[in-house]
């Protein structure tokens, strides 16, 4: 498969929504090798930074485990724990995401990137990507089918299936 050369993206910065990305894969039936998808765009972009959005549980050793590796590989971790909230006496949901802190530093780092990789589906995400674009940045949207806002494609300079990057970025047993 023929690699997506980046470098005449200019400065290449990437906003990793995790929850996102781990619902998409999930039905792709594959994980993603976030050492591998660093190399990636090491080697095909000229990389910034890696920011990685992630709510985490505390009690998880494989998610603490995770965090740590990445941030020895120079990641940008921005990461809150997640919350349980009782709807009612027998149910109780997860919630966590960081999509503010995500829109907050896509923003506030404009000068220090010219085109952001935004790895989420999130129809919120397209008035961030016009906002962006406004400031004359290039914006690449990495997704699946069926966790791809129709809004978010629309307004994404380039979209890239997942799948695209299935043989370099897969985590093998």
């Amino acid at each position: 498969m023929k690699k997506i050369d980046l470098k005449k993206y200019g400065r290449v910065m990437v906003f990793i929504d995790v929850a996102n990305v781990i619902y998409s894969l999930r039905d792709l039936r594959w994980k993603i090798d976030y050492k591998k998808l660093q190399r990636y765009f090491q080697k095909y972009s000229k990389l910034v930074s890696i920011y990685f959005y992630f709510a985490y549980r505390k009690e998880s050793v494989g998610q603490k485990n995770l965090l740590e590796m990445l941030s020895r590989k120079g990641f940008k971790l921005r990461t809150k724990e997640v919350k349980f909230i009782k709807v009612d006496r027998n149910t109780v949901i997860m919630k966590g995401n960081c999509d503010v802190e995500l829109t907050i530093d896509m923003i506030a780092l404009l000068r220090k990137y010219d085109t952001a990789v935004l790895m989420s589906g999130d129809s919120d995400f397209a008035a961030l990507v016009k906002f962006v674009q406004k400031k004359g940045k290039k914006v690449i949207v990495i997704s699946t089918r069926g966790h791809i806002s129709k809004e978010l494609i629309e307004s994404a300079d380039r979209f890239v299936y997942f799948n695209k990057f299935r043989r370099n970025w897969e985590m093998r047993a």
